[in-house]
């Protein structure tokens, strides 16, 4: 299982990033963290992927409906989905690593900060894929998670500007 995932694209999709996405395959779901969450359905409608997760970020304030926080078994593993600023990333990640560990999750995927973050924290993979469109440092980007015989691969791959 491949899955794309993707953060705060606030309303803008290029389609030289649609082109970037593409080369990279197939992918089998797309998640997106928040900071207008209705862009990950424009984005899979455009590179082909069936299903999307989705939570509302802080500039989705306006979304009432939907779940700020999604807790989702995947391939076998528990996934955290969550855009962060409940958890005020922008300063650190201690609450929500908290959070994770009280939930016993094996994965967290969230956004806010506009910065890339791929790293194993007690055992939980951190994962924010950075700004699609607004990097607070360098270059925008997405990320890839991969299920393989190996056991679950993730990336940042950088937007060629």
């Amino acid at each position: 299982m491949k899955i794309l995932v993707l953060s705060d694209s606030h309303n803008v999709i290029l389609d030289s990033q649609i082109e970037e996405i593409k080369k990279q395959g197939k992918f089998d779901l797309l998640i997106h963290c928040g900071d207008n969450y209705s862009d990950g359905e424009k984005f899979a409608q455009r590179i082909g992927i069936g299903k999307v997760l989705e939570v509302p970020g802080n500039c989705d304030y306006k979304v009432t409906d939907k779940e700020s926080i999604i807790m989702e078994e995947i391939q076998g593993k528990k996934f955290i989905i969550t855009h962060g600023h409940l958890h005020n990333v922008k300063r650190d990640i201690e609450k929500l690593r908290e959070f994770a560990k009280k939930n016993l999750a094996e994965v967290v995927l969230y956004g806010h900060t506009h910065e890339a973050h791929n790293e194993k924290i007690d055992n939980i993979l951190f994962f924010n894929p950075g700004s699609t469109i607004f990097p607070r440092y360098g270059q925008s980007s997405f990320g890839i998670l991969e299920f393989t015989d190996d056991g679950l691969k993730s990336k940042i791959i950088f937007f060629k500007n």
